[in-house]
């Protein structure tokens, strides 16, 4: 809803959630939530009121709801409703004043209005289907202004209110989490397919995963389990004979019939019986061990006198395009007497299987080329790190690094986002020709990102800080649909940088405004950082691209921020990891022969 009243913002954060529970009943929790409940949240805001409780304009008791909003006037209001779906709240004004003045603004005329001197607010609270029965929440913030000097305003202001800002979005969201429960908390608890097969279980043990990929390009991965076939994708040392689990799809395993039975071992007989199939949706395995005798009888036998039962259900759930939950849940019945197998059995399997999940995604989301190269992944890094090193003994050779594979003619021209850090302190443009279309590239450039696939820069010395980061080998349709709102992230412990701006199949980019401030020398507020990078395809003749790669940085000037955000070290690190991604995009578009088209199919 908020395109329809700030199109074009200046800031957007967005805070997600999900919820155990389904839109319908999300809703009206959603709807009518109220922050004041919180004794925090009520706390923080009224530290915000003070000035005016003092001036004498509020009274009485504070409230942090959609019902209480005014259906129209001057201040917050709400702007559009799709009841069950979406709400979004906003107003027109000059937030920074202590006495604020707001615009009187019919929500017909909230994306139109242009009078100077004043900022535009928006927010919405949406929730959507996720998954089978779940519901995914969205709060999302955007922030504008009518002219400069009433973004300056609104921006050192939000330097100051934006972190209580986010700690109170985050604890509301984390709050209706509490009450309504996460898919993650319930997921041991909750029914799924293949349950039947031991309705009561003396024992039961779920595990799960969030893949980026759809169940289409998992499925075949489930189907070729086993010994002495595609292993079981856990330490195959201890598993499978030493032998590497499969890292390509064989089609002479595809075809699995319930009956089949799955070798569990490298030698012998033994292995879990095939129990259903519902294709791309549910795999179930299972057997009964005749523990006596040592041997394996068929599911549904009757029970000898010492045995044990069996099941290990693999669940697909898709969770919106591009995204699947896989729900992996082992369940046993067993003899009386034999109940200490469960209990040193229990780790064992969660250790295994902890490990099956994360090969199963990485096969899936095809990162498969770097899960046993680790000596090839290390040398690598150490060449990086040298590079780096020396970069850092050249401070004098920065201005040319600022423009690698670039001239400086072409790299000092006005690229899309420029007006996003209009006066950088510092910053770079590199760029590399491809020998292909732009058509070609274009998929590889907009599914970069970490929690993606990744920067196709230096993947061990990026995961050694902690970015868990793992370079895609293939193009990912379900990456590539990026929008102005989606985030690129750089490391899961920091905040991401909202995609701002897009021009689909050319360019896009992310900018990142964090802290107060407004980034002059001897500023008295200090730790501002502002931050672009542009990601730019140019045509070049004979079916060739340039992929062009900018960071701009602005930040205040206390010597916090030049030292956390200035070029010292940032700038070396940067351009050697910034010139192996444009190395990385350009080797694996020409490996793939400049196909446009997914390079899986």
């Amino acid at each position: 809803m908020l395109e329809d009243f700030i199109p074009t913002p200046r800031l957007i954060e967005v805070d997600e959630v999900t919820i155990a529970a389904t839109p319908q009943r999300v809703w009206p929790h959603l709807r009518h939530l109220d922050g004041t409940r919180s004794a925090l949240v009520r706390a923080l805001f009224e530290l915000r009121l003070v000035p005016d409780r003092i001036a004498g304009r509020m009274h009485g008791r504070a409230h942090l709801s959609i019902d209480d909003l005014p259906p129209d006037g001057p201040g917050f209001q709400i702007l559009a409703e799709l009841p069950g779906v979406e709400v979004a709240v906003g107003a027109i004004g000059k937030f920074w004043q202590p006495a604020m003045e707001f615009a009187d603004v019919a929500p017909a005329d909230f994306a139109g209005f242009a009078a100077p001197g004043f900022a535009r607010v928006a927010w919405s609270l949406a929730v959507e289907p996720w998954g089978d029965g779940d519901a995914r929440v969205r709060l999302e913030l955007r922030l504008d202004a009518t002219d400069d000097d009433a973004w300056a305003h609104v921006r050192r202001y939000f330097g100051r209110i934006g972190p209580f800002s986010r700690f109170i979005r985050r604890h509301l969201l984390a709050g209706l989490a509490e009450e309504l429960g996460t898919p993650e908390g319930v997921e041991q608890t909750r029914g799924l397919p293949g349950d039947h097969w031991i309705a009561k279980p003396r024992a039961s043990v779920t595990e799960g995963i969030t893949i980026a990929a759809e169940p289409a390009a998992i499925w075949p991965w489930l189907l070729q389990m086993g010994c002495r076939r595609a292993g079981w994708y856990s330490y195959d040392r201890l598993d499978n004979a030493g032998v590497p689990s499969a890292e390509v799809v064989v089609p002479a395993w595809q075809d699995l019939a319930v009956g089949d039975r799955l070798p569990a071992r490298p030698q012998g007989d033994d292995g879990f019986e095939v129990l259903e199939i519902d294709p791309e949706r549910l795999l179930v395995l299972g057997g009964l061990y005749d523990l006596g005798h040592g041997a394996q009888l068929p599911f549904d036998a009757p029970e000898p006198a010492t045995w044990w039962r069996a099941s290990w259900a693999f669940v697909l759930e898709r969770l919106e395009p591009g995204r699947t939950r896989l729900h992996v849940r082992a369940r046993v019945d067993f003899s009386d007497g034999v109940g200490l197998r469960a209990v040193w059995m229990r780790p064992v399997h969660h250790f295994m299987q902890r490990e099956q999940l994360r090969g199963l995604a990485r096969r899936a989301e095809g990162r498969v080329a770097h899960a046993h190269d680790g000596i090839a992944d290390v040398g690598e890094g150490i060449v990086g790190a040298l590079a780096m090193l020396a970069s850092l003994a050249t401070p004098f050779l920065r201005r040319i690094r600022a423009h690698w594979g670039i001239d400086a003619a072409l790299a000092a021209r006005p690229y899309p986002g420029d007006d996003r850090v209009p006066t950088p302190r510092w910053s770079w443009t590199h760029a590399v020709e491809i020998d292909a279309p732009m058509a070609a590239v274009w998929p590889w450039v907009a599914q970069i990102g970490q929690g993606r696939a990744g920067f196709y820069s230096y993947q061990w010395l990026e995961n050694l800080v902690g970015c868990d980061v793992h370079n895609a080998e293939d193009v990912h349709p379900e990456w590539t649909e990026i929008r102005v709102g989606d985030a690129l992230r750089l490391h899961p412990d920091m905040p991401p940088l909202p995609v701002v701006a897009i021009e689909p199949g050319q360019w896009w980019v992310a900018h990142a405004h964090h802290g107060d401030g407004d980034g002059v020398a001897g500023d008295p507020i200090p730790g501002r950082v502002s931050m672009s990078w542009l990601f730019h395809l140019e045509e070049l003749p004979g079916k060739r691209t340039r992929f062009v790669s900018r960071m701009r940085t602005d930040y205040s000037g206390d010597w916090r921020a030049a030292l956390a955000q200035g070029p010292w070290l940032l700038e070396p690190i940067g351009f050697v990891m910034d010139r192996r991604m444009l190395l990385g995009v350009k080797a694996r578009v020409e490996r793939a022969g400049g196909r446009p088209a997914d390079s899986r199919s």
